[in-house]
């Protein structure tokens, strides 16, 4: 199927071949009534000569039996010629008036201009006889100059059809212009509706129909913008309310911290710990995501400051280094001890959520973390073939990754994800 089809292109093609179709139609059925015609005229003349002899003959008044150039009569069957009788055998018989005719064609020549007409009229007279009538007309008999009048008026339907073809492609040309300007006003409104513009009044596309397209696309815009509005509302409200549980429950284990004695106690309140700050992180993540203000630009709203890459990345080990307890794995780091001017809520953000997925899904491997010239590549290969026991994560390469996404299209930093042999290798270009 060809997904380059336009509406343009496929009602010119249509219409052509309809426009081809109806032309040959009627210049078919031209022809053939111009033939007709000839022959009703023929029959006609007949018919008239035949019915002036009959009813004198019937009168008794002896009439001339027709001989002319134009007709010539017969009485009775054994006195007809015999191309009669090898045409038109039914006529032997004849009970009431029947007329026929008869095209003969060179031969080999089916196609071609008739040579030669026959016409043959039979008219029963009331003593028993039957009258016959014929009329030849031998194309070579007649003029040359009627003749040819006669094939010039058949070959002039050809340009008067080719002239109705073009009138037709021009009419359609003119109407397609008329009707895709207002279709095309409309594809450009839909690509530059966004959620800002999208309770504007919708211009005047003239017709009705898509004035309908431009309504509903309308609609669906605004339910798509109260549809996020919800969402973001969501988002901001439950960060806002999870902040103070996660507050009371660091406080508190905190507390527990210096209360416990055993090694089992420790090991539990550093779940309960790293699991607070998990839900810390996350917070913080969708809550900044959640930010509205789609009339400034958000690098504009955020506050810039110097951030030393190293000791944040530090940072960051330090508070996801029990995911690699129990494992086999050797961390490289090779940073530069550089400050940069960015914002730092979504800058810790995207290294947190890297090296915790490099962290927690290298079983067996190396971890290397390389910060030079503003660059940023965290590359982690495992070579453990256990599964993950995902069980106990939290959030992993899908939604994490998301956020990263959502996060560097957010501040328009050059971002690089791709699945190497092994693991990931992540760049990103502040």
């Amino acid at each position: 199927m060809n997904n380059n089809k336009t509406l343009r292109k496929y009602v010119i093609t249509a219409h052509t071949l309809i426009a081809c179709l109806v032309v040959l139609s009627y210049t078919a059925l031209i022809n053939i009534y111009f033939v007709n015609g000839l022959d009703e005229g023929n029959f006609q003349d007949l018919h008239l000569e035949a019915k002036s002899f009959s009813q004198a003959y019937n009168n008794k008044q002896q009439p001339d039996i027709p001989n002319s150039i134009h007709f010539k009569g017969y009485i009775n069957w054994q006195t007809v010629p015999d191309w009669v009788k090898l045409h038109f055998p039914d006529l032997k018989y004849a009970s009431q008036t029947q007329m026929f005719s008869e095209r003969i064609n060179l031969e080999g020549h089916i196609m071609s201009w008739p040579e030669q007409v026959i016409f043959v009229l039979a008219q029963p007279l009331n003593d028993g006889n039957i009258f016959y009538l014929t009329r030849e007309i031998d194309i070579d008999t007649y003029q040359t100059l009627s003749k040819n009048n006669i094939k010039n008026m058949i070959k002039l339907t050809w340009p008067v059809a080719l002239l109705f073809l073009i009138i037709m492609q021009l009419f359609v040309h003119f109407l397609l212009k008329r009707t895709m300007r207002p279709l095309h006003q409309l594809g450009i409104w839909v690509d530059h509706l966004t959620l800002d513009n999208v309770t504007d009044p919708i211009p005047d596309f003239e017709f009705k129909e898509l004035k309908h397209i431009a309504n509903q696309q309308q609609k669906a815009m605004l339910r798509i913008s109260e549809v996020l509005d919800k969402e973001q509302a969501f988002l901001r409200h439950a960060s806002h309310e999870l902040r103070t549980p996660i507050a009371v429950v660091k406080s508190n284990v905190q507390l527990m911290e210096r209360r416990a004695t055993d090694d089992k106690n420790l090991n539990s309140i550093a779940r309960i710990k790293r699991a607070a700050l998990n839900m810390q992180h996350m917070t913080e993540t969708l809550l900044w995501l959640s930010r509205e203000d789609e009339n400034e630009n958000e690098n504009e709203k955020l506050i810039i400051s110097d951030i030393n890459i190293a000791d944040m990345i530090k940072q960051l080990i330090e508070d996801n280094q029990y995911l690699l307890q129990g494992k086999t794995v050797s961390l490289n780091c090779d940073i530069d001890e550089v400050s940069l001017k960015l914002a730092p809520t979504p800058c810790r953000l995207i290294l947190n959520n890297l090296i915790r997925n490099a962290f927690q899904y290298t079983v067996e491997g190396t971890i290397d973390l390389n910060f030079k010239n503003q660059i940023l590549i965290i590359e982690n290969i495992n070579i453990a073939k256990d599964e993950f026991d995902h069980c106990d994560t939290d959030y992993g390469y899908g939604l994490g990754l998301q956020l990263v996404d959502k996060i560097i299209n957010k501040m328009h930093w050059q971002y690089d994800n791709r699945q190497i042999s092994g693991g990931r290798k992540v760049t990103i270009q502040f």
